[in-house]
């Protein structure tokens, strides 16, 4: 196991930026459609402004969503320069063994598609298959309207489908074949780099990755030098500026400006000339300027519509508009205070409790309907729980009786052998679940207020992500409980999947 070396730093005025216009930068990033989790950005290698909005903090890995689709990608350039595969293969024809045992006739364009149509989203389908069950076999079998390379669609499935092409070619899963080949090279420790994979089939999905947000900022950087590092050729030139291109033209999120920039390979162009980035949903961004030799990576839970949005234009306007192709002359008062700032931002606290928690609600509780799942969720708009694909069987266990008690410091929900913990005071506590069905993802901080005398709410933060649990608890005075459960989509429409149960008390 190799040692993490970190990343230089820099003042901002160094890298040729005003540390009043990064700090007008970060103040700006906390704008009404985003919870922000984290910043931070660096020129020709060094970092010059960073922070994490208390309780996140730089050595826990947040959700990529998307943004993985550029790992990924990553994988798939490397193997092109190691020659397990070129762009230009065939699916079908890597895939022989499979269409044959699933009994699929491939249609004439199915059989057109290679890995570059794949890489682009240009797949020829109208929709995207599903990713549930086996999305392998799903892809393959999937109506090809158009013809492959002529037309773009977001296609997530396909995506997938260049992880299993990774093990497929290398006999490696995407975090094994990655590992010594990118980010040991680029100081990525692989313990910290989270790679789950879909149930039942054992492929690392490209949804699932959670990393530290410097870890995302280092294949920012990888892009950003051509794909060398440290003067080493990880990534091949001419892979590197195929994918920093517009492959192909958009017409996604057409409401907002930034997706109808184009795309390259597993990644976008930006509407500021120059710039592309790699683009996870709700807003986990890496933004890649090479001309400027600067990038910049952000963790953050953007509401749709409009919050992502809002937070490039953030970024293009406080400070990527403000960059000097030279360096600026110190200026340590100003300094000093975006240092200041950098520490103390943080995500603001819940009202305290002002309701004391009534003694005779402390017991046990068997759940009646359905089973107790405090576990954070990724759900779209009228779809449930995407992230339950993901979950590790062994450790999806049901939970059937949770135990209340309180203290006065908080209140606890106990079950099998772990337990919940809340503060009335409103201030964000970190502790960690141990029993996650998300093996090394259960930090979380909690608050807790009783909104009348038989209503007690328990807010979750789980750290690994945007991720939110609102868990309210409706006592009926008789030993009875109604449960609900709200699980945060980050969507104004529609903005929490819900699910309730009743319990008693035994």
């Amino acid at each position: 196991m190799k040692k993490e070396v970190p990343l230089p730093r820099c003042t901002p005025e160094e890298a040729g930026f005003s540390s009043l216009d990064v700090t007008a930068c970060i103040q700006a990033l906390q704008h009404p459609e985003t919870d922000m989790n984290s910043f931070i950005a660096a020129r020709h290698g060094k970092v010059f402004a960073e922070c994490w909005w208390t309780p996140y903090s730089p050595e826990l890995v947040h959700v990529n969503h998307s943004f993985g689709k550029s790992y990924t990608a990553t994988a798939i350039g490397i193997a092109e320069h190691e020659g397990y595969l070129k762009r230009s293969d065939k699916i079908v024809d890597i895939f022989e063994d499979e269409i044959r045992g699933y009994g699929i006739t491939p249609s004439p364009r199915m059989k057109k598609i290679t890995i570059e149509h794949v890489l682009t989203m240009t797949n020829g389908m109208a929709k995207m298959p599903s990713m549930e069950g086996n999305f392998v076999k799903n892809y393959l079998a999937a109506e090809v309207v158009y013809e492959p390379g002529t037309r773009f669609l977001y296609n997530s499935t396909g995506s997938c489908m260049l992880g299993a092409i990774i093990k497929k070619r290398t006999g490696m899963n995407l975090k094994e074949y990655l590992t010594p080949r990118l980010f040991e090279k680029i100081g990525i420790a692989p313990e910290n780099f989270t790679w789950l994979s879909f149930r039942g089939m054992g492929i690392n999905a490209e949804p699932g990755t959670f990393a530290k947000t410097e870890d995302n900022l280092r294949l920012a950087m990888l892009y950003c030098s051509g794909g060398c590092w440290n003067g080493e050729q990880i990534l091949a030139q001419d892979f590197v500026s195929n994918a920093l291109s517009v492959k192909v033209d958009t017409f996604f999120a057409p409401e907002h400006k930034d997706g109808l920039q184009g795309y390259g390979y597993q990644l976008w162009k930006c509407s500021l000339p120059g710039v592309y980035r790699f683009d996870g949903g709700q807003g986990q961004y890496g933004l890649i300027w090479p001309e400027k030799d600067l990038v910049v990576a952000v963790h953050e839970g953007a509401y749709s519509p409009d919050g992502p949005q809002m937070t490039l234009d953030v970024l293009y306007d406080y400070l990527l508009g403000k960059i000097a192709d030279e360096p600026l002359p110190e200026a340590p008062e100003n300094l000093l205070k975006l240092r200041e700032v950098e520490r103390e931002v943080h995500v603001p606290a819940e009202a305290p409790n002002s309701i004391p928690f009534p003694v005779e609600l402390a017991g046990t509780y068997a759940i009646q309907d359905g089973h107790f799942d405090p576990w954070f969720a990724a759900s779209p708009p009228g779809v449930g729980d995407l992230f339950r694909i993901f979950r590790e069987p062994e450790l999806d266990i049901p939970i059937s009786f949770i135990t209340l008690s309180a203290s006065e410091t908080g209140p606890e929900i106990r079950f099998g052998d772990d337990v919940l913990k809340a503060s009335w005071d409103g201030n964000w506590k970190r502790e960690k679940a141990n029993s996650c069905p998300y093996p090394n993802l259960g930090n979380y901080a909690a608050c807790a207020r009783m909104t009348d005398a038989a209503t007690l709410e328990f807010n979750i933060r789980w750290l690994n992500g945007w991720f939110q649990t609102v868990l309210i608890f409706s006592f009926d005075g008789q030993g009875g409980l109604k449960l609900t459960t709200k699980k945060l989509r980050l969507n104004r429409s529609d903005n929490f999947l819900i699910y309730e149960n009743t319990a008693t008390k035994i």
